[in-house]
């Protein structure tokens, strides 16, 4: 029993050294990758401490677009989380030491207690001594008188309760250190209980993190492809731009060959309005006015379409496109403030208020920034639908417009055709009229010679006027001609200088949108190594939990083979109750019956005390206790001091199936004892004939007396009460031959 005892806290000391070694280590290193991971000196600590007190604010940081900040509160969370660790490994720190000082107070008391049983064994063996003469003369005188002989047993049974009682207080303060030893595990299991639900709750916690951490992965995805999709619209628009400055080119060409059309014609109907007749020149003008009306609506099909360019140019969505690119670049720069500004413990602790209070005012802001960005993409699918109705409409457009041009050429060859045909008959009548001029010439040739002179000189002056008079329409139309095209180089070319500005801000915007999503990916990976020491510190504590668990479970396996000895021992409360009933009760017969069945007195005990073999055992225990056999043990339990209610509802129970199960042993033996009593009677008769067989009897019933009653462990003690030990019958006939001054 000593063995076990001390094998057992030795193991335990062993446990407990083993666990607060593993926690101090863990812990050390714990703390120094917590405070060097950020950066790789160790005096950056007080300044992170001290940016992190000067940065806290008492509002919330907002962005651009009304997005609250939602990786202030999953920061926070962290620190919480790191905080509770902490905690936990400060409670099972002062556990242990705390159960490492109880080993060491066990140790000390089980010290004392082998000195206190080496003297009592020292005790022992000098009444041994002392009383053997006397032993032998009471054995050795047959002649003397029955009174003298109960007052020579009486004698030595009151040496035996002396020592049977020292021995028992012995054991009750053993059993007093069994028990705290018993409490110890019990706390420990519900400090471990707490431990799994932080670990559990921590798990949990972990996932929201990563379910957070996916989605801002999906949000960093929608930034990217909006990126992508703006550089599309860019391109798009360019490929625009490019097809809308050819086509005006091809219109500037087109409208400058018709002005030179228009003026050829003005020419030749100049020219044939001298010469030719009235309705020819009225057609031409017709077909002058005709074209003129054309080109100006061509011009003001141009201005149309110049005005379209700018406002496809200039649209709301390329206007929104890059504001919004902006602030969800800015929200996301933001959110991910940098872990490095980790603060210290004590700082963590002071703080540990505001952090809880701010972080419910970030979750009612969080779920207001999620209504906004449900809204905010709400109202993008609208501007995106409206941009794609807006691009179909200007596509409609741009067809439109080439079906006008299309038309406008067919309609320009058709006046070209009947440009030609009036020519051609231009040409038809000037040759009959010239040869009408001709014979009329002839004909009057000679009649008008001396006029010819004077006409020729007339012609002469008439052709140079009208020479004179095309160069200065010429002149003039040239003139207006080059008005016009400055005006509208001056135009194309503001149009290109804009287009440029639009084009480098494009660009400029395209680089900076690079260089966020360049530093929106460094930040990732830092948080995923934030993650990383997360999950191996979690699982740096569940290795711990497991060793502490199997701890537990080898110290609650030795104490159950420990309190699996207690089937021989009776509790000493029902022993003083049961005597007291007795006293009550003026020496009744049935409470003797009883004490001689739980202590099995011999046949011989039973004739010197006069007690007749009697049954009826539900009988007694209603008449000595007056309640059921299963309460017996709760009535025999009251008085146990220091012990919570529960503690002494479960001791009750015990006593009461120890009770009933004492009872029935007691009829087994007692059956037993009957059918083997007549050869045990005649042996004892014969040996009792000589003294020196008496002399060996009385030796061993005494015997066995101080070795049971000295060396007996008892299982359920407390500081009052003790057991009493039933490993054999002459034991407990020794100690049913207890004096009556009880």
């Amino acid at each position: 029993m000593w063995s076990s005892v001390a094998n057992l806290k030795e193991n335990l000391n062993k446990i407990a050294l083993d666990v607060h070694d593993d926690d101090d280590d863990d812990s050390d290193d714990d703390e120094l990758s917590m405070y060097n991971s950020s950066n790789g000196n160790g005096n950056n600590s007080r300044r992170f401490s001290n940016s992190y007190a000067h940065s806290r604010s008492p509002t919330p940081s907002s962005v651009v677009n009304g997005f609250d900040s939602p990786y202030k509160s999953e920061i926070e969370q962290y620190k919480a989380e790191i905080k509770r660790l902490q905690e936990s490994e400060t409670e099972i720190k002062a556990l242990s030491v705390n159960y490492a000082a109880l080993l060491k107070e066990k140790e000390d008391q089980i010290s004392r207690l082998n000195e206190e049983n080496i003297s009592l064994k020292q005790n022992v063996h000098a009444t041994n001594a002392a009383s053997s003469p006397s032993r032998n003369m009471l054995k050795g005188s047959n002649d003397q008188s029955p009174n003298r002989q109960s007052r020579g047993i009486t004698k030595n049974r009151s040496l035996g309760g002396l020592t049977s009682n020292g021995s028992h207080a012995n054991q009750g303060r053993l059993g007093n250190g069994i028990r705290s030893n018993d409490k110890e595990p019990a706390d420990l299991a519900g400090i471990q209980a707490t431990y799994d639900a932080q670990v559990h709750e921590l798990r949990m916690e972990l996932d929201n993190e990563r379910e957070k951490s996916a989605s801002m992965q999906l949000r960093l995805h929608e930034a990217e492809k909006l990126h992508e999709t703006t550089h599309q619209e860019l391109n798009f628009l360019k490929g625009n731009k490019d097809e809308l400055s050819t086509e005006m080119m091809k219109i500037r060409d087109e409208l400058n060959n018709k002005s030179a059309e228009v003026r050829r014609l003005q020419m030749e109907l100049e020219k044939w309005g001298n010469e030719g007749t009235t309705d020819s020149a009225g057609s031409l003008k017709r077909i002058i006015t005709i074209l003129q009306k054309e080109n100006n609506e061509l011009k003001i099909e141009k201005s149309n379409l110049e005005a379209t360019l700018k406002t496809t140019q200039i649209s709301p969505a390329t206007k929104n496109l890059p504001g919004e690119l902006e602030s969800s670049n800015r929200l996301l720069n933001e959110e991910k403030q940098p872990l490095e500004n980790f603060p210290g413990k004590e700082q963590l602790e002071n703080s540990l208020q505001k952090l809880e209070k701010d972080v419910a005012t970030m979750r009612l802001e969080r779920d207001k920034a999620v209504q906004q960005l449900n809204r905010l993409k709400q109202h993008l699918l609208e501007k995106e639908s409206e941009d794609s109705e807006k691009m179909d409409q200007d596509s409609k457009l741009i067809e439109e417009l080439r079906e006008i041009n299309d038309h406008q050429r067919a309609q320009i060859m058709n006046l070209e055709r009947a440009v030609k045909q009036a020519i051609a008959n231009h040409e038809e009548t000037k040759g009959l009229n010239t040869n009408e001029v001709q014979k009329s010439k002839e004909t009057i040739n000679e009649l008008t010679r001396k006029v010819s002179s004077c006409m020729s000189t007339i012609e002469a002056k008439n052709v140079e006027i009208l020479n004179l008079q095309t160069a200065l329409g010429q002149y003039y139309a040239e003139i207006e001609a080059k008005e016009q095209l400055g005006e509208e180089l001056l135009a194309a070319k503001e149009e290109c200088a804009r287009l440029s500005d639009l084009v480098k801000n494009a660009y400029q915007q395209t680089e900076m949108a690079k260089r966020e999503n360049e530093e929106l990916s460094t930040k990732l990976s830092q948080l995923e190594k934030a993650l990383l020491e997360g999950k191996n510190r979690v699982k740096k504590l569940e290795e711990d939990n497991e060793k502490l668990r199997r701890a537990l479970e080898q110290s609650m396996t030795r104490l159950n083979r420990m309190s699996m000895d207690s089937d021989n021992n009776v509790d000493r409360r029902i022993v003083i109750k049961l005597l007291v009933t007795y006293f009550q009760r003026n020496h009744s017969k049935e409470v003797l019956d009883l004490i001689v069945r739980m202590l099995g007195f011999s046949d011989e005990d039973k004739q010197r005390i006069g007690v007749a073999q009697q049954g009826a055992r539900k009988g007694v225990v209603r008449g000595v206790l007056g309640f059921p056999g299963r309460l017996v043990g709760g009535m025999l339990g009251g008085g146990g001091s220091g012990e919570s209610s529960s503690d002494v509802a479960s001791e009750n129970q015990n006593f009461a199936d120890l009770w009933v199960d004492f009872l029935l042993k007691e009829t087994e033996e007692r059956e037993r004892r009957e059918s083997e009593a007549a050869p045990k009677e005649s042996k004892g008769d014969q040996s009792r004939g000589s003294p020196g067989n008496g002399m060996s009897t009385t030796d061993q019933n005494h015997g066995p007396m101080f070795s049971h009653g000295n060396f007996q462990r008892p299982e359920h003690s407390d500081s009052e009460f003790s057991t009493v030990p039933l490993t054999s019958s002459e034991s407990s006939s020794q100690f049913s031959r207890m004096p009556m001054r009880f």
